[in-house]
Parts: C-alpha cells; structure tokens; sequence
C-alpha cells in the first residue's frame, strides 16, 4: 500500500436489500488532491462514513494512512479533519471558542491550541469575528470556522464533503479559493466530494466518478473520458465544405459535421485515432485543401454528464 493514503479494495455496504457502495476500488495518493463525484446517492457519503470508520463494509478492505478505520477509528479520526456540508458548530459559542473547544478534544496544550486557532481564524479571514457567535453567522462563514476546526489538529488528511453545498456563488468563490490555497500547499491529502465540477477542475489531481455506488471513471480532470472512447477533432480547410459534400467513405459509427463559419470548419467524432486518419486522408483526395486538425479535448463536465447520464464515457 507504500505511499498511498486511502486503499479501498472490492469494499461494498449495503443498507438493506440496497446497495449503496459496491466493489469500489480505489487508491489515493499521499499530499495529492482527489475529487469524488457523483449526483445525489451515488455513495459519496457512504464511503466517506467508511473511510472514518463511522460504517463497516460487509465486503472488502478499507485503509485510512495505513490503519483500518474499524478497529483503529480513533487513531483515522485524530489524523483526519472533516468538514461536511452541515459543519455541526455550537451556536452559542463564538467563533473562538468553538476552536478552543475542538483543541481540548483534540488534546492540544493551552499554547498550542491558542496559536492554532488564532492562525485558522486568520487563514480563513474570521479573526476580526472571533468573538461573535456562531448564531449570527452566514453559511459561508461557518463554512469557513468548519474548515479552520477541521485544520486545528494538523491532519494528515482534510476530508471535505460538499463543502459549498447551499452556498451562494460569492461565497462558493470565496470558499473555493480558500480550498485552492490549502490544495497549493502540498503535503496534506485533501479528498474532496462535491457536485460543483469547477471546483474539481481547479483543485484535484485526480477525480473519481461514482455512479449507482459504483466507481465507473478515474483520471485526471484533463484526461479523463479522453484515453478512449469517441475522438473528436476540428477540421479547417479551404474548400472543406465542397468536400465534405461530396461521397465521402465514412468508417462505421463515424460522424462529420460542418461547422458555421468562415474559413470553413468541421467537427469529427470517430471511434479511434485510425479512423481519424482515415477521414483526412479521404478529405484530401477529395480536395478539400487542409489546412489544420486540432484535436478536441472532452471537457470534465462533458464526461462526468455522459457517465451520470448512463453513457459510455
């Protein structure tokens, strides 16, 4: 399991005759930065519940920084901070004592849970409220008090699970800038679960696809949906047009379309690289005066809809 800092392997839970995660393989690196997403019951939280050790899998093997989260729950717990979408603070607290508490639980010296919160308040700029309560805060800002008591203990790993949820689009900004900075940092294993794709395109190395409990893709937010499956470019040529019109020989399942424009421009979606060159070549018998083909990269919104919209990636 070396560097790794989650290992899940063939780990299924059920609720009942439901099942909400199954056969999930899965491997996170240690100071990487990895995104789980999926709609609503595809099994996030669920795994998140069996990586704390909050839940036991009826099948296969979980570890959290080398220990397994049911036996060893307390030990994952001290070395991971969580943030869920509800932070769970005391309301009639102040931003300070909420901190101050979590240090004593987390059993911090009087120094040292001292100079932790007064630098989280700062980090997430609440130290200026660090006297009011909690009751008089905006969802962001608890957001934001949730991610510096996830932080207090220094973990090993910030487990974050739709942290934006319900928040609006200055304060998703405000707290995605915020999860950036700590992803920049390096060191720590973020893994993020979240709905909002932008967040993953700008933060993970790698985002994981759940779909029905099931794992379906894992890449890169770049690459993923693009080592396989339909290959798209962008034909322009000069008298593409005219050629495009003409009898074209297609290989099976192949699809050119014109696009609006001038110079003239195409799209084609093929099913491999060969088929691409197929296309071309018969283009420039047909005179169609190429001047450019650019590969097309699929966007991560584009395959994360396909895989939830029960396509192939």
């Amino acid at each position: 399991m070396g560097e790794a800092a989650i290992v899940c392997r063939s780990v299924s839970r059920r609720f009942g005759t439901r099942t909400a995660v199954a056969e999930l393989d899965l491997e996170i690196d240690r100071g990487s930065v990895f995104g789980l997403l999926g709609p609503n019951g595809s099994g996030k939280t669920t795994t998140v519940r069996l990586l704390l050790g909050l839940l036991s899998p009826h099948v296969g093997t979980v570890r959290v920084c080398g220990l397994d989260p049911v036996p060893d729950g307390e030990r994952v717990r001290a070395r991971t901070g969580v943030l869920f979408d509800q932070p769970g603070l005391y309301e009639r607290l102040t931003a300070w004592q909420n901190l101050e508490l979590a240090g004593r639980i987390a059993r911090l010296d009087p120094a040292e849970r001292r100079r932790r919160a007064e630098a989280g308040l700062r980090r997430v700029e609440l130290w200026e409220r660090r006297a009011d309560r909690v009751s008089g805060f905006s969802k962001g800002m608890r957001q934001k008090l949730g991610i510096a008591r996830a932080l207090l203990a220094e973990p090993e790993l910030l487990i974050l699970d739709e942290p934006t949820s319900g928040l609006d689009p200055v304060n998703i900004k405000m707290l995605r800038d915020l999860l950036l900075g700590l992803a920049q940092e390096g060191g720590r294993t973020i893994l993020l679960c979240t709905h909002h794709l932008d967040e993953a395109q700008r933060i993970c190395d790698r985002v994981g696809i759940l779909r029905n409990g099931r794992l379906v893709a894992v890449g890169t937010p770049e690459g993923l949906g693009n080592d396989g499956g339909v290959h798209a470019v962008r034909i322009h040529g000069r008298r593409l047009d005219v050629a495009a019109a003409s009898d074209l020989a297609l290989p099976a399942g192949a699809h050119l379309r014109l696009l609006e424009g001038d110079p003239p421009a195409a799209r084609l979606e093929c099913a491999g690289p060969q088929d691409v060159e197929r296309v071309v070549a018969a283009l420039v018998a047909a005179g169609a005066g190429l001047q450019a083909v650019v590969p097309e990269r699929r966007s991560l919104e584009e395959t994360y809809l396909a895989i939830v919209g029960g396509e192939a990636p």
